[in-house]
Formats: structure tokens, sequence, C-alpha cells
């Protein structure tokens, strides 16, 4: 039999075991996001460092372009 006290202390055990399953869940999403997040940021500025480097070694900005993706202009604000 089931006592009042026994339904109280199931329900409480669910919700913290569902709380913790959602942070559980959010934190490990949060987590995902941010490291792809990161690592595009960081690809983006590989590309602009790269850039940056071959115009200083006079390479021509179309060549730099074909390479890295970026556009003539933003290599010209290099």
């Amino acid at each position: 039999m089931i006592t009042e006290r026994d339904y109280y202390n199931m329900l409480n055990t669910a919700k913290a075991d569902g709380l913790a399953a959602g942070l559980a869940e959010g934190e490990a999403k949060g987590l995902a996001e941010g490291k792809a997040e990161g690592l595009a940021e960081g690809e983006v500025k590989e590309k602009f460092r790269i850039a940056k480097v071959l115009k200083e070694q006079g390479v021509a900005a179309s060549i730099i372009a074909t390479a890295s993706g970026l556009s003539e202009a933003q290599i010209a604000e290099l």
C-alpha cells in the first residue's frame, strides 16, 4: 500500500531525476554548440592570418582569394 508520504517522495524523486537529466542534456548541447562556434571562428581567423601573410609576401589578391575563399575586397583591407 502506497501512503501519501510515499507518493510525495516518488514525485520528488521523479522531479529531481527529470531536472538532472534536462540539465545534463542542456549542458551537453551548449558545449557542442560552443565548440562548433569556436572552431568556425578559429577557421575564419586562420584564413585571414594566412591571407595577410601571403599579401605581405606579394602574392596577387586574386590568387589569395582563390586559395582562402576570402573576397578581394577583404584581402585589400588587410
